[in-house]
């Protein structure tokens, strides 16, 4: 039934129609709403409509589609739509070589949850929103304009990077049924440049070649092979065990970087969502910053620093290195698969919030709704006026799934890592550790809530 509607013209092309209004709503939504006050800025992202929509909802279901379906968004996304069109008139030129080891996405990623998230807080202030939104369409329609194919979703998106990572454990991916038959195939019409030019049916503007793909994180299921393929060789299948089967080898550097700041930014998403695992987050960073008395760096700047970049980068040394002294190969390699090991906890980790997020947001849209700017009730929340109530059996109910969730990747990971032939059985018992401390570490904050 899915392949039948992946093979249809009109796929992805009215879903992108359809996400293009919504971004456009959404955006002119939060664009005139703004504050100042950090206070009226945590009640003013729940009870403004676009705020409320973009961060509590359709962020955390990308998260979740991801990690069980692989990156259906990035088909479905309005900026691959719009950066796609300006492509086709623009320079074409070739992107060069030395940019496209990955870094310029891990860097960019790092900037936005660093300065642009923890530091100036775009997912709570509107309007800090909208010009982001509008800043992430401008530069893909920029990029897109000087450099040929999809160079902006290849290259440059952090969104579509972070995808292509959980997309590892989704058991639905893009993949030929005989290899064969791509073999035999005289026009490769999913590859051929005269096909570049096509609205529907185009060759792959990822620079991929579909029989060659054996894992989720590059295709971006915009589904444009399968509609070329004259052989109907194409199409979205499950795949048996994907995590088990993906060799880690295959993890680029940029890739391991990505992972190291998903680590922190993971980690601190969760253990702030109760108040005791989060005091003992920030105490480090607190304890630090009043110590050596910055005087010219916002705190939080620091603080996302200290938890985002450092302190996971010395986890992941560190591991790495101890791995390196005991069996002697390069650090790259225990890099490579020490951040594959602890993937799956920190996608299960971050599907954990997502539906935190998503539950504990329910009863703002009775707010939002009636005043959509959201000003009205922030103020009134604030005073004190109104009082939000959650869904206690809800948030428990999250909390077993969550919790469950984590017990199942801490699973999957010790079976990759017991069939690990490349590390010697001391490696695995330090690997295993790691992945069983960041996963108790994550478990502390909803057990924290009993303190």
């Amino acid at each position: 039934m899915f392949n039948k509607l992946y093979k249809s013209k009109y796929y992805p092309l009215v879903f992108q129609f359809f996400t293009l209004i919504v971004f456009i709503l959404l955006t002119f939504g939060a664009i005139g709403t703004t504050t100042n006050d950090a206070n009226f800025a945590k009640q003013l992202r729940n009870t403004n409509l676009s705020n409320l929509i973009v961060w509590s909802y359709w962020w955390p279901l990308i998260i979740l589609t991801a990690i069980f379906f692989g990156r259906h968004w990035c088909s479905l996304c309005p900026v691959e739509l719009i950066s796609g069109i300006t492509s086709r008139f623009g320079l074409k030129i070739k992107f060069p070589k030395y940019f496209k080891s990955g870094w310029i996405i891990t860097i960019f990623y790092a900037f936005i949850s660093i300065v642009a998230i923890h530091t100036f807080g775009i997912n709570r202030v509107p309007r800090l929103m909208a010009f982001y939104l509008l800043s992430l369409m401008g530069l893909a329609i920029l990029i897109s304009f000087i450099f040929e194919k999809r160079a902006f979703c290849s290259y440059f998106c952090p969104v579509g990077k972070l995808l292509g990572l959980y997309s590892l454990l989704a058991p639905f991916g893009l993949r030929v049924k005989n290899q064969d038959i791509c073999k035999t195939c005289k026009t490769k019409e999913c590859i051929s440049k005269k096909n570049n030019k096509r609205l529907i049916g185009r060759s792959c503007q990822s620079n991929l070649y579909p029989a060659k793909i054996t894992d989720n994180r590059d295709c971006i299921l915009c589904t444009q092979c399968v509609k070329a393929c004259p052989n109907n060789n194409i199409r979205i299948q499950y795949i048996k065990k994907p995590f088990q089967s993906f060799d880690l080898n295959k993890l680029s550097l940029p890739e391991v970087g990505m992972i190291s700041i998903l680590i922190g930014f993971v980690s601190y998403e969760i253990l702030t969502s109760w108040e005791f695992s989060e005091s003992i987050l920030l105490s480090l960073p607190n304890w630090l910053f009043g110590l050596f008395s910055f005087k010219n760096v916002p705190p939080k700047l620091f603080e996302a620093i200290i938890l985002f970049l450092i302190l996971p980068i010395i986890f992941l040394l560190s591991t790495a290195g101890l791995a390196k002294i005991i069996e002697g190969k390069s650090l790259s390699f225990y890099l490579k698969r020490i951040a594959g090991y602890l993937l799956p906890v920190i996608a299960l980790g971050h599907a954990f919030k997502a539906l935190l997020k998503m539950t504990s947001r329910i009863p703002y849209w009775q707010y939002a709704l009636d005043k959509p700017k959201g000003l009205y009730y922030a103020n009134k929340i604030l005073t004190g006026e109104i009082t939000i109530s959650n869904f206690s059996w809800i948030e428990l109910a999250v909390v077993l799934l969550g919790m469950l969730g984590l017990i199942i990747s801490v699973v999957f990971s010790m079976k990759k890592l017991k069939h690990d032939t490349g590390l010697l059985k001391p490696n695995k018992i330090i690997f295993g550790l790691v992945v069983t401390l960041y996963y108790s570490l994550l478990l502390f904050g909803p057990i924290s809530n009993n303190f």
